[in-house]
């Protein structure tokens, strides 16, 4: 059986002397003769002090473990435990228990009182609650960064709003001074002050009206961001429940996701073969464009060139329709995100509203707790002076305990004296010892008969004693009863302060969960913007890459112009090969917009991607197989009624070479003007995508600066409740000094009434050594008495006789 070590010990001493432990019977005898009673007095008070040193250690001890102990149970959900540990009930009800079983329900583990391993735990407690701290200070100096700042943009705030107070008061006063030499304000007639004046208007209007705009954004903003606080509230919660499933489901968690791997290489291993079979399908695709180019350009014709360039023209504008329509959509997701963001203001205006009522309240209690505190430093510096006045009652007992030693002496030397005084009353009687047997059998009769006296009164008194000493002990039994129900209402005060600490922390934990969450979707949200900033800037690369592209076209357009007066067949041939690389252009545009869409739906919807991979590379395949397949069927068309129309063009070159030149100039000057209108809109577009984007920029900063001022009140509420938690502990260890200081009177009271226990002891022994001499000293005088009759009568006897027969030798005589 394993031992636990000497505070096990010091807990059954404890709760077995109430009722075990008998009074000692020799002290009795102790206090009727004290040799030296202030030697037993100050070993007395020096174990009393020793103890009451151990047991504040061992308290000290007790609580600092159970504070530690109590977070772990809290942080593992087991505050159960430490509810049946600190139950001072069941030790009190079962002691026997406790007596007859040593490893009790009380009974601690031997790791427990080890060094071994509590002092690497309390290490990392410490060092926790010191990073914590650290933590703590780095977010009081953020607040304090925070709050200079909001002074400081409140203070502009002001500053601002001032101005344009004086401004307006200025331009009114303006107006009516000026209101009867000017027909209206806003005239065209008027001069260069009405001019000025209006501008000044105009701009102070567009002030207002942004700062409006402003402070209702930061109101949406604030009310987005409460509720998506409520609803990380409510994900917190749900979580939270389905915490203990996800433990349970974990290992199949790690089977389906070990499954899931593999089928992530698989299909890796297939999207390789479809790139692979892709590239084969490209370069099929490469050779057939190959041969297309080899037969269009014995093919084309006038006819096709101008179909080809209206389809060219219409196709620009389809794509420029396009375009707009996107802009559109950003343009509308941009003012979504927008009133997004003015919802968010509002929410976190409502939250700081809320914030600064709590930490009203939050002062209100620190208020009642230091005053509380004032209250119990007045009780105990009261009962700092009542001890001090106890002091002084112990050193006049002292000086009393001086004098009754004085007294002592000097009956001692009395009695001594009086044994003398027997001693020679003694050797005289044995002179007579004949004539005074008698005398001597009295006495003994006497004696006996005293002797029997004084033990029934010292069985009377023994009696007495032990009566008044099980009246004290009863005393002292109902006084251990009220200290345990007291500890029993100091146990529920302190469940109280508990389970408000537990409270305390799970806010503080609900904080930071939510302050996680939101952070989470913040980055999210940031990732997106990330993301769609990529493609909008692979879109806006595609684009410059066309539009240089469109001009190098161009640019050989206009060469492959100049050469058509010289060679009508080279001209042929360059404008099928603009045709075709236009149709390459309009293929890789369309390529572009289905890329931008799929890229569009994988960022909407990522999680269905991996299901679709297959089933979407099986179509596109289809889909150009077919395509290709219905491309090699147009060509052979083409070409059976190119051979055909080969010969007919032949003989119609020479009469439409005027008619072409015509139209290539007439379609040359049209292609310019569109490009020119296509460049004017390119151009607006993008003056508006930097407007937006300078929009977003502003509107990112903005979410930033709330989102800091969100952290910071966080961290102050955080503070206010670590100031809390601070108050709770000063008024719990003020609590137990009152407590230690209740315990310390009670056995300095009881040392003083033990002590004037002693002194009524004292002064009856005194007074019976007072009746005992006298009692002597009557004897005495009986016994010279009898002494000088016997002398008388034995004088008078010698007289009648021989006056020499009957004396003793005077060497006797004087011994």
């Amino acid at each position: 059986m394993q031992v636990g070590g000497p505070q096990e010990e010091r807990s059954k001493r404890l709760f077995r002397e109430p009722a075990d432990a008998p009074f000692p019977t020799t002290k009795e005898r102790e206090f009727v003769v004290p040799v030296d009673f202030r030697v037993q007095e100050e070993t007395y008070q020096e174990k009393v002090s020793a103890q009451n040193d151990e047991i504040a250690f061992l308290k000290s001890y007790i609580e600092r473990i159970l504070n530690q102990l109590r977070r772990v149970l809290i942080k593992h959900d087991e505050l159960d435990q430490l509810q049946t540990l600190c139950d001072p009930t069941r030790a009190q009800f079962n002691p026997a228990d406790d007596d007859d079983d040593g490893d009790g329900s009380l009974a601690s583990p031997p790791w427990f009182s080890s060094k071994e391993y509590m002092s690497p735990l309390f290490a990392a407690y410490e060092s926790r609650i010191k990073e914590l701290e650290t933590t703590c200070e780095k977010t009081r100096k953020d607040m304090d960064s925070f709050v200079a700042q909001a002074s400081h943009l409140a203070t502009e705030n002001d500053r601002l709003q001032e101005e344009l107070t004086t401004a307006l008061e200025k331009l009114i006063l303006h107006s009516d001074l000026h209101a009867s030499h000017r027909g209206d304000f806003y005239s065209i007639g008027g001069g260069r002050s009405d001019a000025a004046a209006g501008d000044q208007l105009a701009e102070m209007n567009e002030r207002l009206d942004i700062l409006m705009s402003e402070n209702t954004l930061l109101v949406e903003q604030v009310s987005l961001q409460e509720s998506e606080l409520e609803e990380c509230q409510k994900d917190i919660q749900e979580r939270d429940g389905q915490l203990v499933t996800m433990s349970q489901n974990f290992n199949q968690a790690t089977v389906a996701i070990q499954e899931l791997r593999e089928m992530c290489d698989h299909m890796k291993q297939e999207k390789h073969k479809c790139e692979a079979q892709v590239q084969k399908f490209a370069a099929t695709i490469a050779q057939l464009e190959a041969q297309k180019e080899t037969i269009l350009e014995h093919v084309q014709g006038h006819k096709t060139t101008a179909a080809n360039y209206e389809k060219q023209i219409d196709e620009y504008e389809a794509t420029l329709a396009g375009i707009k329509k996107a802009a559109e959509q950003k343009q509308a997701l941009v003012t979504q995100r927008y009133e997004g963001l003015c919802a968010r203001l509002r929410e976190l205006t409502s939250a700081l509203e809320s914030k600064d009522k709590q930490v009203d309240e939050w002062h209100e209690r620190h208020r009642a707790v230091t005053a509380e505190l004032d209250l119990v430093k007045h009780d105990c510096e009261g009962m700092i002076k009542v001890m001090h006045g106890m002091e002084k009652q112990l050193n006049e007992y002292a000086a009393r305990e001086d004098a009754v030693a004085d007294l002592e002496r000097a009956t001692l030397e009395k009695a001594q004296a009086a044994a003398l005084e027997r001693d020679q009353a003694m050797a005289k009687e044995s002179q007579c010892r004949r004539e005074i047997a008698r005398l001597l059998e009295q006495k003994r009769v006497a004696a006996s008969e005293y002797l029997k006296a004084t033990d029934e009164a010292i069985d009377k008194v023994r009696r007495k004693l032990e009566h008044e000493i099980q009246h004290r002990l009863n005393e002292v039994k109902h006084a251990q009863a009220t200290i345990v129900t007291l500890k029993m209402q100091l146990e529920t005060v302190t469940r109280l302060q508990v389970d408000a600490e537990k409270q305390a922390r799970e806010s503080c934990v609900q904080g930071e969960a939510r302050y996680q969450t939101f952070h989470d979707k913040y980055q999210q949200l940031v990732d997106r913007l990330a993301v769609a900033d990529q493609i909008r800037d692979d879109a806006v690369a595609k684009e410059a890459k066309m539009a240089s592209m469109l001009a190098a076209k161009e640019g050989q357009f206009d060469k492959a112009l100049a050469d058509t007066t010289e060679k009508l067949g080279v001209e042929l041939e360059r404008l099928g090969a603009l045709q075709r690389e236009l149709e390459v252009r309009r293929s890789e545009l369309r390529e572009a917009a289905e890329s931008i869409a799929a890229k569009d739906k994988q960022v909407a919807a990522l999680t269905k991607e991996v299901a679709d991979v297959r089933t979407e590379w099986n179509q596109k395949h289809k889909y150009q197989l077919d395509m290709y397949v219905e491309q090699l069927r147009d060509t052979k068309t083409r070409l059976e009624l190119s051979e055909n129309e080969v010969m007919k063009l032949k003989h119609e070159a020479t009469k439409s070479e005027q008619l072409f030149r015509l139209e290539l100039s007439r379609m040359d000057s049209k292609l310019k003007s569109e490009l020119e209108s296509a460049s004017h809109r390119t151009n607006r577009l993008r003056e508006e995508k930097s407007r937006v984007e300078s929009h977003l920029l502003d509107l990112q900063s903005k979410h930033a600066v709330y989102a800091t001022k969100i952290i910071g009140l966080e961290q102050e509420l955080a503070d206010a409740h670590h100031q809390c938690s601070q108050m709770q502990m000063a008024v719990e260890e003020a609590e137990r000094k009152s407590y230690d200081v209740g315990s310390q009177l009670a056995v300095i009271l009881s040392t003083q009434q033990q002590s004037l226990r002693a002194d009524v002891e004292l002064k009856s022994a005194l007074d019976r050594t007072k009746l005992e001499k006298t009692r002597l000293e009557r004897e005495v005088a009986v016994l010279r008495k009898n002494v000088d009759d016997m002398r008388q009568r034995s004088t008078q006897n010698v007289a009648m006789k021989d006056p020499h027969a009957f004396l003793l030798p005077v060497e006797k005589i004087g011994t």
